[in-house]
């Protein structure tokens, strides 16, 4: 198999901080460059499999993902069949490998915990997401090196201007990372505009008031 030009993190608007279509997803990841795309959404394997249809239209193969929220935070199933809804970490890795899947684990020092059993147990360590620090992103890189993982990266797209923003060559077969195309971090406003896309999506009033340089999130009741 050919190798394949990726992107293994992008969110739609299945998960609650992303208004992207799926097909709108593949149109921008054409334009991007890539022809393989993983979308990530958060509990949910939607949004990929709505690209999936349209996937072979552009030229893009579309990964049916999720984003699995974990007791020890996310985990990433790729070619997955079916919804997990299991939340426990270790039953979550072990549901993705049932479904023949591989489990990566995406930004280990962000909101995780116990991240070096995790990182034992996965497949695959992100090592460069857009939305982590590269300080962040160099540790992850020394969690993979000192766990003998394979290295994995993904954008962490929540817009379509952040799709490709993380670009690998891979092996089309077993995914190994071959060469880093693009490893850019992605602005802070675009982090910012995730973040009110998820307030609004969860019917929450933004009261933009900026104390100390934050914002001031005011539930409506």
């Amino acid at each position: 198999m050919d190798d394949l030009i990726a992107d293994f993190h992008i969110h739609s608007k299945y998960s609650h901080d992303s208004l992207m279509s799926p097909a709108g997803i593949v149109k921008t990841a054409r334009k991007a460059g890539l022809t393989c795309i993983a979308i990530t959404d958060h509990d949910t394997i939607r949004g990929s499999a709505e690209a999936g249809k349209v996937g072979k239209k552009y030229g893009i193969s579309v990964i049916t993902a999720a984003e699995i929220k974990t007791d020890c935070g996310d985990i990433i199933g790729l070619y997955l069949n079916e919804e997990i809804r299991d939340r426990q970490w270790h039953e979550v890795i072990c549901a993705i490998r049932d479904q023949g899947g591989i489990a990566v684990l995406p930004h280990p020092y962000r909101d995780h915990c116990d991240i070096v059993s995790l990182a034992r147990e996965v497949d695959f360590i992100e090592t460069w997401n857009s939305r982590c620090s590269p300080v962040e992103n160099a540790r992850s890189l020394e969690l993979a090196t000192g766990t003998g993982k394979k290295r994995i990266i993904g954008s962490d797209a929540h817009s379509s201007d952040e799709i490709g923003l993380a670009k690998s060559r891979v092996d089309g077969r077993t995914l190994e990372l071959k060469e880093v195309l693009r490893s850019d971090v992605c602005p802070s406003w675009g982090i910012e505009k995730s973040q009110i896309i998820s307030h609004i999506k969860r019917g929450e009033l933004i009261t933009l008031m900026v104390r100390g340089g934050g914002y001031l999130w005011r539930k409506i009741t």
